[in-house]
Protein backbone atom coordinates (compact mmCIF):
# COMPACT_ATOMS: atom_id res chain seq x y z
CA UNK A 1 0.00 0.00 0.00
CA UNK A 2 1.43 3.55 -1.12
CA UNK A 3 1.60 6.35 1.49
CA UNK A 4 -1.40 8.22 0.19
CA UNK A 5 -3.14 4.65 0.28
CA UNK A 6 -2.17 4.66 4.34
CA UNK A 7 -3.25 8.18 4.91
CA UNK A 8 -6.67 7.43 3.66
CA UNK A 9 -6.68 4.34 5.45
CA UNK A 10 -6.11 6.11 8.74
CA UNK A 11 -8.47 9.31 8.09
CA UNK A 12 -11.38 7.18 9.75
CA UNK A 13 -9.62 6.43 12.70
CA UNK A 14 -8.16 9.55 13.23
CA UNK A 15 -11.71 11.09 13.34
CA UNK A 16 -12.93 8.50 16.02
CA UNK A 17 -10.22 9.53 17.95
CA UNK A 18 -10.79 13.31 17.53
CA UNK A 19 -13.30 13.99 20.68
CA UNK A 20 -10.71 12.41 23.17
CA UNK A 21 -7.78 14.06 21.22
CA UNK A 22 -9.97 18.19 21.74
CA UNK A 23 -10.81 17.28 25.11
CA UNK A 24 -7.41 15.94 26.58
CA UNK A 25 -5.59 18.79 24.17
CA UNK A 26 -3.11 17.10 22.62
CA UNK A 27 -2.54 14.32 20.11
CA UNK A 28 -2.53 10.37 21.26
CA UNK A 29 0.95 9.03 21.34
CA UNK A 30 -1.43 5.95 19.29
CA UNK A 31 -1.56 8.39 16.42
CA UNK A 32 1.66 9.34 16.03
CA UNK A 33 2.98 5.38 16.82
CA UNK A 34 0.45 4.94 13.62
CA UNK A 35 2.12 7.42 11.85
CA UNK A 36 5.33 5.93 12.56
CA UNK A 37 4.58 2.97 11.44
CA UNK A 38 2.55 4.14 8.05
CA UNK A 39 6.39 5.86 7.08
CA UNK A 40 4.89 9.06 7.25
CA UNK A 41 7.91 11.21 8.91
CA UNK A 42 10.09 9.66 6.54
CA UNK A 43 8.58 11.62 3.48
CA UNK A 44 11.08 14.77 3.81
CA UNK A 45 13.81 13.55 5.75
CA UNK A 46 16.79 13.25 3.51
CA UNK A 47 17.62 9.68 2.61
CA UNK A 48 21.12 9.97 4.15
CA UNK A 49 19.38 9.80 7.59
CA UNK A 50 16.45 6.92 6.29
CA UNK A 51 14.18 9.60 4.67
CA UNK A 52 12.26 9.53 1.38
CA UNK A 53 14.11 13.10 0.37
CA UNK A 54 10.44 14.24 -0.81
CA UNK A 55 8.70 15.12 -2.94
CA UNK A 56 7.09 17.63 -1.45
CA UNK A 57 3.56 17.22 -3.18
CA UNK A 58 3.13 13.62 -1.50
CA UNK A 59 3.91 14.97 1.81
CA UNK A 60 1.26 17.54 1.06
CA UNK A 61 -1.22 15.27 -0.17
CA UNK A 62 -0.55 13.20 2.82
CA UNK A 63 -1.40 16.22 4.96
CA UNK A 64 -4.69 16.90 3.35
CA UNK A 65 -5.89 13.53 3.61
CA UNK A 66 -5.16 12.83 7.05
CA UNK A 67 -6.84 15.97 7.89
CA UNK A 68 -10.34 14.30 6.17
CA UNK A 69 -10.60 12.42 9.45
CA UNK A 70 -8.87 15.31 12.15
CA UNK A 71 -7.40 18.78 11.42
CA UNK A 72 -5.57 18.52 14.87
CA UNK A 73 -3.87 15.16 14.00
CA UNK A 74 -3.31 16.54 10.33
CA UNK A 75 -1.94 19.89 11.66
CA UNK A 76 0.74 17.56 14.32
CA UNK A 77 2.09 15.49 11.46
CA UNK A 78 2.43 18.44 8.67
CA UNK A 79 4.49 20.57 11.45
CA UNK A 80 6.57 18.33 12.53
CA UNK A 81 6.95 16.43 9.27
CA UNK A 82 8.06 19.53 7.41
CA UNK A 83 10.74 20.13 10.10
CA UNK A 84 12.73 16.89 8.45
CA UNK A 85 13.36 19.77 5.68
CA UNK A 86 14.13 22.42 7.96
CA UNK A 87 16.65 20.23 10.49
CA UNK A 88 18.51 18.97 6.89
CA UNK A 89 19.66 22.55 6.45
CA UNK A 90 21.31 23.10 9.58
CA UNK A 91 25.13 22.43 9.45
CA UNK A 92 25.88 18.79 9.22
CA UNK A 93 27.39 18.34 12.74
CA UNK A 94 23.44 19.34 13.91
CA UNK A 95 21.65 17.18 11.68
CA UNK A 96 24.05 13.98 12.91
CA UNK A 97 23.06 15.33 16.74
CA UNK A 98 19.87 14.92 15.70
CA UNK A 99 19.35 11.92 13.70
CA UNK A 100 22.40 9.78 13.74
CA UNK A 101 21.49 7.76 17.19
CA UNK A 102 18.05 8.29 16.53
CA UNK A 103 16.52 8.54 12.84
CA UNK A 104 12.96 8.81 13.85
CA UNK A 105 13.34 11.79 15.60
CA UNK A 106 11.11 14.92 15.01
CA UNK A 107 11.30 18.53 15.81
CA UNK A 108 9.03 21.39 16.82
CA UNK A 109 9.13 25.05 16.68
CA UNK A 110 8.48 28.26 17.57
CA UNK A 111 9.71 29.82 14.47
CA UNK A 112 9.27 34.09 14.76
CA UNK A 113 12.18 35.28 16.09
CA UNK A 114 10.57 37.00 19.28
CA UNK A 115 13.34 36.69 21.58
CA UNK A 116 17.00 37.82 21.28
CA UNK A 117 20.12 35.34 21.67
CA UNK A 118 23.01 36.87 23.83
CA UNK A 119 26.05 35.55 21.96
CA UNK A 120 29.08 33.39 23.99
CA UNK A 121 32.06 32.04 23.17
CA UNK A 122 31.07 28.67 21.07
CA UNK A 123 27.42 29.80 20.27
CA UNK A 124 24.62 31.67 22.10
CA UNK A 125 23.00 31.53 25.21
CA UNK A 126 18.96 31.62 25.31
CA UNK A 127 16.00 32.55 27.70
CA UNK A 128 12.09 33.08 26.82
CA UNK A 129 8.81 32.02 26.19
CA UNK A 130 8.19 30.77 23.06
CA UNK A 131 4.55 30.21 22.06
CA UNK A 132 2.31 28.12 19.62
CA UNK A 133 4.83 25.12 19.75
CA UNK A 134 2.52 22.61 17.85
CA UNK A 135 3.18 18.83 18.41
CA UNK A 136 5.82 19.57 21.13
CA UNK A 137 4.60 16.48 23.50
CA UNK A 138 6.00 14.24 20.87
CA UNK A 139 9.19 16.42 19.41
CA UNK A 140 12.92 15.45 20.27
CA UNK A 141 14.16 19.02 19.50
CA UNK A 142 12.90 22.42 19.36
CA UNK A 143 13.82 24.70 16.43
CA UNK A 144 13.32 28.54 18.08
CA UNK A 145 12.95 31.36 16.04
CA UNK A 146 15.85 34.58 17.85
CA UNK A 147 17.35 37.60 17.20
CA UNK A 148 21.50 36.90 17.42
CA UNK A 149 23.88 39.96 17.36
CA UNK A 150 27.51 38.62 16.97
CA UNK A 151 28.13 42.90 16.99
CA UNK A 152 27.04 43.79 13.24
CA UNK A 153 23.42 43.99 14.45
CA UNK A 154 20.43 41.54 15.33
CA UNK A 155 19.95 38.73 12.72
CA UNK A 156 17.12 36.14 12.76
CA UNK A 157 18.16 32.69 13.17
CA UNK A 158 16.75 29.22 14.02
CA UNK A 159 18.49 27.68 16.80
CA UNK A 160 18.01 24.09 17.52
CA UNK A 161 17.65 23.13 21.40
CA UNK A 162 16.93 19.42 22.76
CA UNK A 163 13.63 19.07 24.17
CA UNK A 164 15.38 17.99 27.76
CA UNK A 165 16.02 21.66 28.37
CA UNK A 166 12.60 22.75 27.54
CA UNK A 167 9.70 23.52 29.94
CA UNK A 168 6.00 22.98 28.49
CA UNK A 169 3.44 25.90 29.44
CA UNK A 170 0.29 24.93 30.36
CA UNK A 171 -1.37 27.47 28.15
CA UNK A 172 -3.07 25.88 25.08
CA UNK A 173 -6.87 27.01 25.64
CA UNK A 174 -8.11 28.44 22.35
CA UNK A 175 -11.04 28.76 19.45
CA UNK A 176 -9.59 25.46 17.35
CA UNK A 177 -7.17 23.29 16.97
CA UNK A 178 -7.37 22.10 20.68
CA UNK A 179 -5.77 18.69 20.02
CA UNK A 180 -2.57 20.29 18.60
CA UNK A 181 -0.97 21.22 21.88
CA UNK A 182 1.00 23.99 20.73
CA UNK A 183 1.56 25.06 24.10
CA UNK A 184 4.79 27.75 24.51
CA UNK A 185 8.52 26.69 25.29
CA UNK A 186 10.01 28.29 28.54
CA UNK A 187 14.00 28.38 28.02
CA UNK A 188 16.06 29.71 30.82
CA UNK A 189 19.88 30.33 30.07
CA UNK A 190 20.22 27.73 27.64
CA UNK A 191 23.77 26.92 25.58
CA UNK A 192 23.11 26.58 22.11
CA UNK A 193 26.69 26.21 20.40
CA UNK A 194 26.93 27.76 16.88
CA UNK A 195 26.34 24.84 14.63
CA UNK A 196 22.99 24.33 16.23
CA UNK A 197 22.05 27.40 14.43
CA UNK A 198 21.36 28.68 10.86
CA UNK A 199 20.30 32.12 9.37
CA UNK A 200 16.72 32.83 8.32
CA UNK A 201 17.71 34.50 5.46
CA UNK A 202 19.78 30.98 4.24
CA UNK A 203 17.09 28.91 4.63
CA UNK A 204 14.74 31.77 2.27
CA UNK A 205 16.82 31.83 -0.21
CA UNK A 206 17.42 27.85 -0.18
CA UNK A 207 20.76 28.36 0.27
CA UNK A 208 21.56 27.26 4.12
CA UNK A 209 25.13 24.83 4.79
CA UNK A 210 23.20 21.87 5.99
CA UNK A 211 22.72 21.28 1.90
CA UNK A 212 26.43 20.38 0.77
CA UNK A 213 25.64 17.12 3.08
CA UNK A 214 23.06 15.99 0.79
CA UNK A 215 23.25 16.03 -3.05
CA UNK A 216 20.13 15.18 -5.04
CA UNK A 217 18.14 16.70 -2.13
CA UNK A 218 16.15 19.20 -4.07
CA UNK A 219 14.46 20.61 -1.13
CA UNK A 220 17.99 21.95 -0.44
CA UNK A 221 18.17 24.49 -2.51
CA UNK A 222 14.26 25.43 -1.97
CA UNK A 223 13.79 28.82 -0.96
CA UNK A 224 11.31 28.35 2.07
CA UNK A 225 8.64 30.51 0.71
CA UNK A 226 7.96 28.59 -2.54
CA UNK A 227 6.90 25.48 -0.52
CA UNK A 228 5.64 26.31 3.05
CA UNK A 229 2.01 27.79 0.87
CA UNK A 230 1.26 23.67 0.50
CA UNK A 231 2.26 22.78 4.23
CA UNK A 232 -0.11 23.81 6.84
CA UNK A 233 -3.12 25.19 4.41
CA UNK A 234 -2.80 21.99 2.95
CA UNK A 235 -4.55 20.39 6.34
CA UNK A 236 -7.34 23.36 5.60
CA UNK A 237 -8.17 21.63 2.25
CA UNK A 238 -8.41 18.47 4.09
CA UNK A 239 -10.57 20.03 6.96
CA UNK A 240 -13.47 21.57 4.18
CA UNK A 241 -13.61 17.97 2.52
CA UNK A 242 -14.53 16.72 5.95
CA UNK A 243 -16.87 19.44 6.49
CA UNK A 244 -18.55 19.10 3.30
CA UNK A 245 -19.24 15.28 4.19
CA UNK A 246 -20.60 15.69 7.31
CA UNK A 247 -22.21 18.84 6.68
CA UNK A 248 -24.06 17.08 3.14
CA UNK A 249 -25.32 13.79 5.65
CA UNK A 250 -26.50 16.51 8.49
CA UNK A 251 -29.07 18.15 5.51
CA UNK A 252 -29.64 14.70 4.20
CA UNK A 253 -31.63 13.97 7.18
CA UNK A 254 -32.63 17.12 8.57
CA UNK A 255 -36.06 18.71 8.65
CA UNK A 256 -37.36 22.01 9.10
CA UNK A 257 -40.05 23.20 11.22
CA UNK A 258 -42.57 22.13 8.79
CA UNK A 259 -41.40 18.64 8.89
CA UNK A 260 -40.27 19.13 5.25
CA UNK A 261 -37.32 17.58 4.35
CA UNK A 262 -34.49 20.04 4.17
CA UNK A 263 -32.46 18.47 1.09
CA UNK A 264 -35.45 19.51 -0.72
CA UNK A 265 -35.41 23.19 -0.41
CA UNK A 266 -33.93 24.91 -3.76
CA UNK A 267 -31.78 27.15 -1.18
CA UNK A 268 -30.41 24.73 0.71
CA UNK A 269 -29.50 22.70 -2.84
CA UNK A 270 -27.91 26.22 -3.97
CA UNK A 271 -25.99 26.92 -1.11
CA UNK A 272 -24.43 23.38 -0.48
CA UNK A 273 -23.23 23.46 -4.08
CA UNK A 274 -21.90 26.85 -3.56
CA UNK A 275 -20.01 25.36 -0.88
CA UNK A 276 -18.82 21.94 -2.44
CA UNK A 277 -17.26 24.69 -5.04
CA UNK A 278 -15.77 26.63 -2.74
CA UNK A 279 -14.29 23.48 -1.10
CA UNK A 280 -13.29 21.65 -3.84
CA UNK A 281 -12.16 24.70 -6.00
CA UNK A 282 -9.37 25.00 -3.16
CA UNK A 283 -8.50 21.49 -3.30
CA UNK A 284 -7.61 22.08 -6.84
CA UNK A 285 -5.48 25.03 -6.38
CA UNK A 286 -3.59 23.17 -3.84
CA UNK A 287 -3.07 20.01 -5.93
CA UNK A 288 -2.16 22.05 -9.16
CA UNK A 289 -0.11 24.66 -7.10
CA UNK A 290 2.42 22.29 -5.36
CA UNK A 291 3.05 20.23 -8.11
CA UNK A 292 4.18 23.54 -10.14
CA UNK A 293 6.23 24.65 -6.94
CA UNK A 294 8.30 21.64 -7.25
CA UNK A 295 8.40 21.41 -10.63
CA UNK A 296 9.91 24.97 -10.70
CA UNK A 297 13.16 23.68 -8.30
CA UNK A 298 14.38 22.46 -11.98
CA UNK A 299 14.72 26.31 -13.32
CA UNK A 300 16.25 28.03 -10.59
CA UNK A 301 16.64 30.89 -9.94
CA UNK A 302 13.28 31.35 -8.95
CA UNK A 303 11.99 35.38 -8.47
CA UNK A 304 9.75 36.69 -5.82
CA UNK A 305 6.97 37.10 -7.50
CA UNK A 306 6.82 32.95 -8.21
CA UNK A 307 7.21 33.19 -4.48
CA UNK A 308 4.26 35.53 -4.06
CA UNK A 309 2.15 34.61 -6.77
CA UNK A 310 1.75 30.07 -4.63
CA UNK A 311 1.66 32.36 -1.35
CA UNK A 312 -1.24 34.21 -2.69
CA UNK A 313 -2.76 30.89 -4.26
CA UNK A 314 -3.38 29.11 -0.98
CA UNK A 315 -4.44 31.54 1.07
CA UNK A 316 -6.96 32.12 -1.43
CA UNK A 317 -7.54 28.96 -1.31
CA UNK A 318 -7.78 28.60 2.63
CA UNK A 319 -10.07 31.20 2.17
CA UNK A 320 -11.83 29.90 0.22
CA UNK A 321 -12.37 26.65 2.76
CA UNK A 322 -13.40 28.93 5.57
CA UNK A 323 -16.43 30.65 3.52
CA UNK A 324 -17.55 27.26 2.04
CA UNK A 325 -17.57 25.65 5.97
CA UNK A 326 -19.13 28.77 6.89
CA UNK A 327 -22.06 28.35 4.58
CA UNK A 328 -22.21 24.36 5.75
CA UNK A 329 -22.49 25.94 9.28
CA UNK A 330 -25.33 28.51 8.63
CA UNK A 331 -26.99 26.05 6.65
CA UNK A 332 -26.91 24.11 10.09
CA UNK A 333 -29.05 26.74 11.58
CA UNK A 334 -29.24 27.43 15.67
CA UNK A 335 -27.85 23.59 15.37
CA UNK A 336 -24.76 25.15 15.39
CA UNK A 337 -24.14 26.36 18.86
CA UNK A 338 -24.67 23.10 20.14
CA UNK A 339 -21.26 21.53 21.14
CA UNK A 340 -22.70 17.93 20.24
CA UNK A 341 -23.28 19.29 16.55
CA UNK A 342 -20.05 17.67 14.38
CA UNK A 343 -20.18 21.08 12.27
CA UNK A 344 -19.32 23.23 15.23
CA UNK A 345 -15.62 21.39 16.12
CA UNK A 346 -14.50 21.71 12.37
CA UNK A 347 -15.94 25.25 11.75
CA UNK A 348 -13.78 26.00 14.80
CA UNK A 349 -10.89 24.72 13.42
CA UNK A 350 -11.15 26.16 10.25
CA UNK A 351 -11.08 29.78 11.77
CA UNK A 352 -8.20 28.70 13.60
CA UNK A 353 -6.12 27.81 10.78
CA UNK A 354 -6.99 31.16 8.60
CA UNK A 355 -5.38 32.99 11.26
CA UNK A 356 -1.62 31.52 10.47
CA UNK A 357 0.27 34.03 9.10
CA UNK A 358 1.23 32.30 6.09
CA UNK A 359 -2.44 32.69 4.49
CA UNK A 360 -3.41 35.74 6.03
CA UNK A 361 -4.68 37.61 3.34
CA UNK A 362 -3.14 41.15 4.19
CA UNK A 363 -0.31 40.15 3.88
CA UNK A 364 -0.13 37.60 1.39
CA UNK A 365 -2.12 39.30 -1.28
CA UNK A 366 -0.25 42.43 -0.56
CA UNK A 367 3.59 41.04 -1.19
CA UNK A 368 1.14 39.72 -4.56
CA UNK A 369 0.06 43.28 -5.58
CA UNK A 370 3.44 44.81 -4.78
CA UNK A 371 5.25 42.25 -7.15
CA UNK A 372 2.67 42.72 -9.95
CA UNK A 373 3.36 46.20 -9.71
CA UNK A 374 7.00 46.50 -9.65
CA UNK A 375 6.70 44.02 -12.65
CA UNK A 376 5.06 46.66 -14.20
CA UNK A 377 6.97 49.00 -16.90
CA UNK A 378 5.83 52.14 -16.50
CA UNK A 379 6.62 53.62 -20.26
CA UNK A 380 4.54 50.94 -21.45
CA UNK A 381 1.14 51.82 -19.48
CA UNK A 382 -1.10 53.35 -21.84
CA UNK A 383 -1.87 57.25 -20.91
CA UNK A 384 -4.86 57.86 -23.62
Amino acid sequence: MDLLARARTLAPLLAARAAAAEAAGEVPAETIAAFHQAGFWRVLRPTRFGGGGGPFALFSAISEELATGCAASAWVYTVLGEHAWVVAGFPERAQIEVWGTNPDALACSSLIPRVAARAVPGGWTLSGTFPFASGSAHADWAILGALCDAGEGPEPRYLLVPMASVTRADDWQVLGLRATGSRSLVLDEIFVPDHRSVRLADLMAGTPPGRAAHPGYALGSAPRYLLVPYSLPSVAVGLGRHALAVGTALLAHRRARAAIPLAASEYVQVELGRAAAEIETARTIRATGCAAAEAALAHPPIGADVLAAHRRDMAFAVDLVRIGIERLAALAGTEIVLDRNPLQALLRDALTIATHGVVTPREAMGDAGRALLAGINPVSIPTG
